[in-house]
């Protein structure tokens, strides 16, 4: 006769804690466990985050000037055809997801592609050596990839990543065995979190990489505006800043997050804006495109 022990994984997410997020007064967004994330568990968890970047390298550091500046503005309402929503899967690519998301949306943005073009984070993720795949990055140093090195199209290089979490190796051809052809390049990027009105105005230029401190009761959110009220620190995650706006006297920041287009407000998230809530606004990056 054979016992087979078996090692049961731990849930991820309590329905204690959801009960507690319920009841805090004045919540200003939505507690659940969101579909994306059923059934996940502590290390499906820990492997959605990657490193979020406090670098103090010599960036250009550029404070924009609010003139006239909307009381809301959003460019899922001017451009909505310049954005798309990824999903990261089970990498922690978030580094590559925003960078190379905020590369494609402001290449419609700013008038180099007459549609939007998806780009290839499965580029960055194998060839940015100095990052680490799907063990995270440094939101800094992807920019900086990007700018020297440049991207293929996604339809050359596109996403594998998150079905296996591995890196792969960086590709010398295109998916159908094609020449990887001239790489797309940033002009230029500067890091316009100098406060709440640099931020705002630099938007109406373009979509905006950041990266904030995520923690746990975040993992609950479904909707609204996020403040965190409770729970550990869980990492760091890089997002993209595509408006701003306020609701109920609560001003917030409109953001794309890499989970899909079911998570959330339809991909996207709000957070309080002008708090620096979790190091939301301590750096950021515009990047103008070749």
């Amino acid at each position: 006769m054979f016992v087979i022990a078996t090692a049961f994984a731990e849930e991820y997410h309590s329905h204690r804690v959801l009960e507690m997020l319920k009841n805090i007064p004045g919540l200003t967004w939505t507690p659940a466990i969101p579909d994306r994330f059923k059934d996940y568990t502590v290390e499906d968890m820990k492997s959605v985050y990657s490193t979020k970047s406090m670098s103090k390298h010599s960036v250009q550091n550029v404070a924009y000037r609010a003139i006239d500046l909307p009381a809301s503005f959003s460019w899922l309402t001017e451009k909505p055809e310049c954005l798309e929503v990824r999903d990261q899967g089970d990498c922690g690519s978030c580094w590559a997801m925003s960078a190379v998301g905020s590369f494609s949306d402001n290449r419609c943005i700013q008038g180099k592609d007459a549609t939007r073009v998806t780009y290839s984070e499965q580029y960055e993720i194998s060839c940015d050596h100095i990052d680490r795949g799907c063990g995270g990055g440094n939101i800094h140093f992807d920019v900086t990839f990007m700018k020297r090195n440049g991207v293929p199209t996604d339809k050359c290089v596109s996403y594998k990543s998150g079905k296996d979490g591995k890196k792969r190796a960086c590709p010398t051809k295109c998916d159908d065995g094609s020449a990887i052809p001239a790489h797309f390049k940033i002009d230029k990027y500067e890091n316009v979190c100098q406060g709440e009105e640099s931020i705002m105005a630099a938007l109406t230029k373009g979509t905006i990489q950041t990266g904030f401190t995520v923690y746990s009761d975040f993992n609950y959110y479904t909707g609204g505006i996020y403040q965190h009220k409770f729970g550990t620190m869980e990492g760091g995650h890089a997002v993209v800043i595509v408006g701003y706006g306020e609701e109920n006297g609560t001003k917030y920041w409109d953001v794309r997050n890499s989970w899909g287009p079911s998570w959330g407000e339809n991909g996207y998230f709000r957070i309080v804006r002008g708090t620096n809530e979790c190091d939301f606004e301590s750096e950021c990056y515009l990047q103008t495109v070749l």
